[in-house]
């Protein structure tokens, strides 16, 4: 018998759930969508009215300032000054006016200039540092008392001339005053009213390009203004018109201040809401929706969640390391049943791999450690013997004295296969003696250890850090003339690598001997990560190798050329961040 699965019931629920709301939706909408229409049309033109008559008052306030301007005492004033006016007085009432400018400059919400040009004076004083030079070409503007869109910018013009009747510029002007303001302010409140009542709103200039808001649709306006006349003698209406297989109601208005039309096309279908009597219907429709939802949730929650949320929790638990980790199986024959028996017998079998691998690395690390102890050179002690020699028939008896401790405490330390793990603080004691050997051998040598405090009880594997420094001496300092200098250095960095916290730890030595180009540290960088050969050193191949093996990640050595001369190695290893409830998850 054919058993319905979780996905298969999980249908069946969602299509009993949606088709009584589909049938209901789709007779409540078919009931009122003439009715939202007809409300959706008489809406849309009150919004936009209010809009429109919002924008005209910013517009007839900026008209007013300079009415008000042209009116004002200073300006006045300054008009009827004779060549008896003392300086100081046209300097402090010309001060005093652009003060007035710029307290009506920034009175309004809008982004405006203001200019007056007194002729007689050839004065002009303006909000626009580009326009403080008086120029004939001023006096030349259209009849004032219009808003006119010109070089990219509103203006309006008024003159002291009340009787103007289309006479001469030069006939009786005293005063012009100009204001202007950008059309990106009208831009900005076609772009609040978009976004806040919806549409896509725009300003129809005659003989002009529209002014769009910043996201209209060109295509939109085009066929607006090819399909509908707005020159009509209605100062307000709607259209209907279809673009591009869309019912758009186009609300329009015209405005009383700049002889252009405000245009909102809507979408029809966006305006479609249920009314009253659909509202009730809907309701009901959403309670049924709820109570099967419920059920579905339940169901859902006991048949999906709860195993996946048992599987989640299992691949953590392994992730985290505790491969011990096993999930109770649910004795429903379902797909997370299988799911659950498959994981716990991979978790198994990952715990017997890991076990094995486990015990190989740890017998693979102390093979390599007591190989490395058998491959120390006996040359570097020949010639610290032969030194005790040379001191000894020369009477040096502290230079015999100082050797012969620092070489015993070297081997001891070296010689010693206890156990293959130390401290930094260790090792660095251990550089210290080797350095201290080489620098009573070769005469030549200096050297400067600076681990910080917080890397000195680390625990590291043996003799990772003395062959790095013993080849920065042998391959770095000696073949140069002179002296040398090795630097030991330290530091640890926290580090994200695949959402887990690790602490990246380095030990730099750094030399100023002989400096490798670019292709011989990459030959070089090459060589350590491939089978080791002879033309590599067995001490820095079996550190890097250690370093990968025990670490993993971008663990080992990695070089780089020094800027002022010589080469800088880093020893590099990770260690991942452990909480309080991890463990090494090996049952």
């Amino acid at each position: 018998m054919m058993k319905f699965t979780v996905f298969a019931k999980t249908v069946i629920l969602l299509i009993c759930l949606l088709v009584p709301i589909l049938l209901l939706y789709t007779y409540a909408n078919q009931a009122n969508v003439d009715m939202v229409v007809e409300e959706k049309q008489q809406s849309s033109l009150n919004q936009f009215n209010y809009f429109s008559s919002q924008v005209d008052k910013n517009i007839e306030q900026l008209s007013l300032y300079g009415l008000t301007l042209l009116r004002d005492p200073s300006i006045l004033h300054y008009r009827y000054m004779t060549e008896s006016t003392s300086q100081y007085e046209k300097n402090s009432i010309y001060l005093d006016i652009l003060d007035k400018l710029s307290l009506y400059q920034s009175t309004s919400r809008w982004k405006n200039d203001i200019t007056i040009v007194l002729p007689q004076a050839e004065l002009v004083l303006s909000t626009m540092s580009s326009r403080t030079v008086y120029d004939e070409k001023m006096l030349t503007f259209p009849q004032p008392g219009q808003w006119q869109l010109e070089q990219g910018s509103f203006t309006y013009f008024f003159t002291d001339n009340y009787e103007w009747n289309e006479k001469p510029v030069n006939t009786g002007v005293r005063t012009v005053m100009e204001i202007n303001f950008d059309p990106m302010n009208v831009v900005a409140m076609l772009d609040d009213f978009k976004e806040t009542q919806g549409g896509d709103p725009f300003l129809l200039v005659p003989g002009k390009d529209p002014l769009l808001n910043r996201t209209a649709d060109p295509e939109l306006v085009e066929a607006i203004m090819r399909d509908i006349p707005f020159d009509g003698p209605e100062q307000e209406g709607n259209h209907q018109l279809e673009v591009g297989d869309k019912q758009y109601l186009v609300s329009y208005v015209h405005s009383k201040q700049l002889q252009a039309v405000y245009v909102n096309p809507v979408v029809l279908d966006d305006l479609l809401n249920p009314m009253d009597k659909s509202r009730n219907m809907f309701i009901t429709s959403i309670l049924l929706l709820l109570v099967l939802s419920i059920g579905a949730a339940l169901l859902l929650y006991r048949k999906v969640q709860v195993p996946i949320h048992r599987l989640m929790r299992g691949l953590q638990q392994i992730r985290k390391g505790q491969l011990s980790t096993r999930i109770p199986v649910d004795h429903s024959r379902d797909e997370f049943a299988y799911l659950t028996q498959s994981f716990n017998h991979m978790a198994e079998q990952i715990q017997e791999l890991i076990e094995k691998v486990y015990e190989e690395r740890i017998r693979s690390r102390e093979a390599t450690l007591k190989h490395l102890q058998s491959q120390i050179n006996p040359h570097f002690l020949y010639n610290c013997l032969f030194y005790i020699k040379n001191m000894t028939q020369l009477g040096n008896r502290e230079a015999v004295i100082a050797m012969s401790l620092s070489l015993g405490d070297y081997y001891r330390y070296i010689t010693r296969g206890e156990n293959d793990m130390t401290t930094v603080e260790e090792e660095i004691r251990l550089l210290d003696h080797y350095l201290s050997i080489q620098q009573m051998r070769t005469n030549r040598l200096t050297y400067e250890i600076a681990v910080p405090q917080q890397l000195m009880q680390l625990h590291i594997p043996r003799l990772l850090i003395q062959p790095i420094v013993e080849n920065a001496v042998i391959h770095g300092i000696e073949p140069m003339e002179g002296s040398g200098h090795v630097v030991v250095t330290g530091m640890a960095v926290p580090e994200h690598i695949e959402g887990r916290k690790y602490t990246r730890y380095s030990l730099f030595v750094d030399n100023d001997g002989v400096t490798l180009t670019a292709e011989e540290i990459a030959e070089l960088e090459r060589e350590i990560n491939e089978p080791m050969g002879e033309e590599i050193g067995t001490g820095t191949w079996n550190v890097h190798q250690r370093l990968v093996t025990r670490y993993g990640l971008s663990s080992g050595l990695h070089f780089g050329a020094i800027p002022y001369g010589g080469l800088s190695v880093e020893i590099r290893w990770f260690e991942e961040e452990q909480t309080h409830d991890e463990s090494d998850g090996r049952g």
